[in-house]
């Protein structure tokens, strides 16, 4: 397959990053993705421990190859546009497509008592088992984009352990390292950190006027950095002594992924503004695991044209139908 190669005009990696989910592409996509967004059905898990998650289900309308579950990044939902762009072209290709938001995101602050925090897997194992059992098929895929894809990769992780009926995972642009890139957000181009600021405390506020034994209101409003959000509510709501203690529980490098038995590649960017491609050496070294590495592409963007069309949404049907077609043939 083609490696990615931007049109004229295209190839900056911040001007990637931001026009992926701003201005006229949120049109644009919202129309391509029409038929995802007319036919979903809202549904409600609720985990064995009584964490609800909330997600949408589409059903493809010909075929059926399996199931392909979606999880966006951090202060992103269901309706992201990764999410949408990616979950078209699956269903497309045959896959019944579920849109899953984790705790606390796509305005779900109501549904659970308690805070979401990252480090917060099994809520998430239990909802794709969950997802599996009821609506999977010949080929269930689980596909994420930065938090998102981090998540994606250490459910992949369990999957065996953890028994779920899970075929293949894609992690595009994957959360590696958490203080590495907080570090990248605090110091790098501004409008990612205000970007999250201002998201993560819109959110942090909404989820006050759901629950009255939350008492963080005054010390919030004074917050205006992530590092001094994450320093307080890392120990006020995590159950980490530190902030570093907190992030380390959800770095993926060194022996996190030694449990990996199931087909899994990363596509991401040399030039991804906040997750450095270097990073990737310090993943364990998994027969299970293959790495698509870009030179372009900006963070979970990979713009190939000016319609504002994706190239990974291609690049995932790619994967998809490779190891589709793998098994269906040792099947046989």
């Amino acid at each position: 397959m083609n490696q990615f190669t931007p049109a004229i005009g295209l190839s900056n990696h911040h001007l990637q990053s931001i026009i992926s989910s701003t201005g006229p592409r949120k049109w644009l996509e919202k129309k391509r993705c029409k038929q995802l967004l007319a036919t979903a059905i809202k549904e409600v898990i609720t985990t064995p421990q009584g964490v609800k998650l909330l997600g949408y289900l589409t059903k493809a309308s010909k075929g059926n190859k399996g199931l392909a579950i979606l999880l966006h990044g951090w202060e992103g939902c269901s309706e992201s546009l990764y999410m949408l762009s990616t979950g078209q072209k699956l269903l497309d290709q045959g896959y019944d497509v579920f849109r899953l938001n984790f705790r606390d995101h796509g305005g779900t602050q109501h549904l659970n008592k308690d805070l979401f925090n990252s480090v917060r897997i099994q809520e998430v194992i239990e909802s794709v088992k969950y997802l599996c059992d009821k609506y999977g098929g010949s080929h269930n895929l689980l596909c994420g984009y930065s938090l998102g894809g981090n998540f994606c990769l250490r459910v992949a992780n369990l999957a065996k352990q953890q028994e779920l009926k899970l075929d293949q995972a894609i992690a595009i642009c994957p959360l590696l390292h958490p203080p590495t890139t907080m570090e990248a957000l605090n110091t790098g181009f501004p409008v990612y950190e205000k970007y999250f600021v201002k998201r993560w405390k819109n959110s942090l506020f909404k989820k006050l006027q759901h629950h009255s034994h939350l008492t963080y209101g005054d010390a919030l409003s004074k917050l205006n950095s992530l590092d001094a959000m994450n320093d307080f509510f890392v120990v006020e709501h995590t159950g980490f002594e530190s902030t570093q203690a907190y992030f380390e529980g959800y770095s993926i490098l060194g022996n996190a992924l030694q449990k990996l038995e199931i087909s899994t590649t990363i596509i991401t960017s040399l030039d991804d503004p906040i997750i450095p491609a270097h990073q990737l050496d310090d993943l364990y070294d998994s027969p299970f695991l293959s790495i698509d590495l870009q030179d372009k592409g900006g963070h979970c963007a990979f713009i190939k044209n000016w319609k504002l069309e994706s190239w990974v949404c291609d690049r995932v049907v790619h994967y998809a139908s490779l190891q589709y077609s793998k098994r269906s043939t040792h099947q046989r």
